[in-house]
């Protein structure tokens, strides 16, 4: 039986304000939608976190509200994509946070001078490093915001964060303004994310490593992104071998700018992917698992410390897991089951998981 488009309306309003109200009535107003709200808690706070909800999903609306009856809310359900300007200047300044400052490290960290540096800007180097390390990151992003706005979950758009590392970015984060009503609205929102920007990261990682050499360690440059395979996740290992070659006793690859950001790709995913709280693979995990997520996650936590003998970075990562919490949150109907699609996301997540983490990251 086909729905009416009330019923369509009241669906995807249900996820926005199902949790703090109840709809009493809904009904067409001209070419908008007039809701009637009842409070269920406090109302001045049912109203902020809705004035934010609705804005970050991109509606119009207005409110009118008596003192102690319901809220009418008069919707435009025709969504905005409009981008804030805090947004793009974010993305504007991490382009050039990833360009300049990973090109630096490369050079002044290792004891490079201004005039090498000044060759390598004339040279066009970084700029391919750039370019693929943005589409990653970028992909990856909208990956969750897409499957954020398919689910009727608010988000805000994504905000990219510059920073002073060897990869010029600390990643992206997006706001959430809305709860997931079930495990399936979850394993969307968090698998979407790693599995598309890993598919980018995976296409530039061939890429690079076929335009990558392979040369006696003696021959290194300053500035040559120079690697071995030691500590390695599998899937580099593999694309390496079959695209570039076996290195042998004595050599290094030295990868182009684009296997570089293909290798960071891989790693940036493998970390979101780990089964700790908020993290994607917590998501993730828990969809799966509901609160068995926990068990993983804190073998997850075990393996970080043990990891952190060999690479410190892992004892880091193991704190900010602590601060964070290792457990996941439930979803408001966790008895909804999975329908097949998230559960095939879901093991595509955990392979790529396996087939992505670097237990040693940064060998030369």
């Amino acid at each position: 039986m086909q729905q009416s488009q009330a019923e369509i309306q009241s669906a995807i309003l249900m996820p926005l304000v199902g949790d703090i109200f109840l709809i009493d009535a809904l009904y067409p107003h001209g070419d908008k939608w007039q809701v009637s709200l009842t409070f269920r808690f406090d109302r001045s706070r049912s109203v902020v976190i809705l004035k934010e909800r609705l804005k970050m999903a991109g509606y119009d609306y207005t409110l009118s509200e008596t003192p102690d009856g319901p809220l009418l809310l008069t919707l435009d359900p025709r969504r905005k994509l409009r981008v804030p300007l805090l947004n793009v200047a974010l993305f504007l300044a991490t382009i050039v946070s990833v360009y300049f400052v990973s090109l630096s490290f490369r050079f002044w960290a290792l004891g490079g001078s201004w005039p090498q540096m000044k060759a390598a800007i004339l040279r066009g180097d970084g700029i391919l490093f750039t370019v693929a390390m943005i589409s990653i990151l970028l992909v990856h992003e909208m990956g969750h915001f897409i499957a954020s706005r398919r689910r009727h979950i608010a988000t805000s758009w994504p905000y990219f964060i510059p920073a002073p590392n060897i990869l010029g970015t600390f990643g992206a984060v997006i706001k959430s303004r809305s709860p997931f009503w079930n495990r399936r609205d979850l394993m969307e929102v968090g698998a979407a994310g790693p599995i598309f920007g890993w598919i980018v990261a995976i296409g530039w990682l061939v890429y690079g490593l076929s335009h990558s050499m392979i040369v006696a360690t003696s021959a290194v440059n300053l500035g040559d992104l120079a690697w071995t395979l030691r500590g390695e996740s599998i899937l580099f290992r593999v694309l390496a071998i079959w695209t570039a070659g076996d290195a042998p006793a004595g050599s290094v690859y030295i990868l182009s700018e684009a296997a570089f950001a293909g290798w960071a790709g891989l790693l940036v995913t493998a970390l979101n992917m780990l089964p700790i709280g908020q993290l994607d693979g917590g998501h993730i995990t828990y969809s799966l698992l509901k609160r068995k997520q926990v068990i993983l996650g804190w073998v997850a936590m075990a393996c970080l410390v043990v990891l952190g003998f060999q690479s410190m970075m892992w004892w880091l990562f193991a704190a900010l897991g602590l601060i964070f919490r290792v457990e996941h949150p439930p979803t408001l109907n966790d008895e909804k089951p999975l329908t097949r699609t998230a559960q095939v996301m879901g093991i595509i997540a955990l392979i790529i998981l396996l087939l992505s983490f670097t237990p040693i990251p940064i060998q030369t």
